[in-house]
């Protein structure tokens, strides 16, 4: 069907149709990385932006990178797009979503079990991490070098609450993402 406005032909058809695709939510897909996998990718390079705060203000110019000066890093390259506090708070911000990804049904440890959402340091141990990603935002939004520094230590221990009881042992060891 065609209707015209003004001399413009709209394809009522056509926006209809768009709607409906738009107003039905394709349903959740299962997860497409393990729990290590996730880690790995989001969790550990963003804690390590908010951990270089004890060392580096990000107020601080930032070194020039250049091609050949020492050879090509993955950190490095595209680094320049985002400078200073809102990496940090970027970093934040990785850490606060990246706790519903954990959390998603469906997710599995590298051993193939599902991650342990219904155990009780589980749960603690994500609280804890969506609760210090949210402190770091606010203090990078401050530009509050030494707050990050105070809060690098939640986030340790955030990390390490889960990781003492659910992480990988020792080489050798059992995979313990499920005691």
């Amino acid at each position: 069907m065609e209707i015209r406005v003004g001399g413009v032909a709209l394809a009522v058809g056509v926006v209809l149709a768009a709607s409906a695709v738009t107003a039905q939510a394709p349903a959740s897909e299962a997860p497409t990385a393990n729990l290590a996998q996730v880690m790995r990718a989001i969790l550990f390079p963003n804690s390590n932006i908010i951990f270089n705060v004890q060392a580096q203000d990000p107020a601080d110019p930032k070194p020039s990178y250049r091609p050949g000066d020492g050879g090509f890093s993955w950190v490095d390259w595209g680094a320049g797009i985002y400078t200073g506090w809102e990496v940090v708070e970027n970093a934040g911000i990785a850490l606060e979503e990246v706790t519903d990804l954990v959390t998603k049904p469906g997710r599995v440890c590298t051993n193939g079990n599902p991650v342990p959402l219904e155990q009780p340091d589980f749960v603690i141990g994500i609280q804890r991490l969506r609760d210090v990603a949210r402190a770091v935002q606010a203090a990078a939004r401050e530009e509050d070098q030494e707050q990050v520094i105070e809060l690098t230590t939640q986030l340790a221990e955030a990390c390490y609450g889960c990781h003492q009881v659910h992480r990988i042992a020792p080489p050798g060891g059992e995979n313990r993402c499920v005691p």
